[in-house]
């Protein structure tokens, strides 16, 4: 009988961490929908469009078990880089700052240091005790991938081309709004130029049907202020920030 149970036991182990490996598998940011939603900036023919993953249904519905994010102070940006230029351009993670309405600035966090600073859902299969450590460690392991398979690549984006994926951030529970907050990033081309985007954000927590935020133009270090209307204004240094309409 416990010969039995043990092999049974295995199986159902074997069975439980198969269906948790299949059910999540790493999969990319759509550019389609951070075209859509996010906030954008154009600096000499690059097109920089970020949208934040900001309240619990919006993170649930982009990242398997995003959901947690919220209390447990993660905020993700999906990032999107169009090189409309005629050389590559890069942006590394640490090109990527969150710059808040009282001058605080946070580095983006990297793909691991995301990872450990949340804790996975429990998932139905926690209630088979049989799986023990293991399942908590595969399940861990798992979820990691889906950091480090879904970050913003630091990568040549080829003339023409395009990168899309997430970078990380601290952003505290506590904090219900993003008006006054900015996502600065300097993306480099090969010859060592610069071109500086500074994008105001804006979003609430816990509105899910909040009407669409304008975004007005800004200056690299002036802070932006919300416009009435869907705005289209030409920036210094060429800088145009739109923000998309609802669709």
């Amino acid at each position: 009988m416990m010969r039995y149970l043990n092999g049974s036991g295995i199986g159902l182990g074997l069975l439980a961490l198969t269906l948790l490996g299949c059910s999540h598998d790493p999969a990319m940011p759509s550019a389609q929908t951070v075209e859509a939603s996010g906030f954008r900036q154009a600096v000499g023919g690059v097109q920089v469009v970020v949208d934040p993953l900001f309240g619990r249904e919006r993170a649930r519905t982009e990242f398997p078990g995003g959901e947690a994010f919220e209390e447990q102070g993660l905020l993700p940006v999906q990032v999107l880089i169009e090189n409309g230029s005629r050389r590559p351009v890069r942006a590394d993670r640490v090109d990527f700052r969150l710059v808040r309405p009282r001058g605080q600035s946070e580095i983006a966090l990297s793909p691991q240091d995301a990872f450990a600073t949340v804790k996975p859902p429990v998932g139905w299969w926690a209630a088979l005790p049989i799986l023990g450590p293991s399942a908590s460690a595969y399940r861990n392991s798992d979820w990691l991938k889906q950091f480090e398979a879904r970050a913003l690549k630091d990568i040549p984006v080829a003339a023409g081309g395009s990168a899309v994926g997430l970078v990380y951030f601290y952003f505290p529970e506590s904090e219900k709004n993003l008006a006054g907050t900015r996502l600065v990033v300097v993306v480099r081309g090969e010859s060592g130029d610069e071109r500086n985007f500074d994008i105001p954000l804006q979003g609430r927590r816990g509105i899910l049907d909040a009407p669409a935020p304008t975004v007005s133009s800004a200056g690299p270090n002036q802070p932006a202020q919300p416009s009435q209307t869907p705005t289209r204004v030409d920036g210094a240094g060429g800088g145009v920030i739109i923000r998309s309409p609802v669709r």
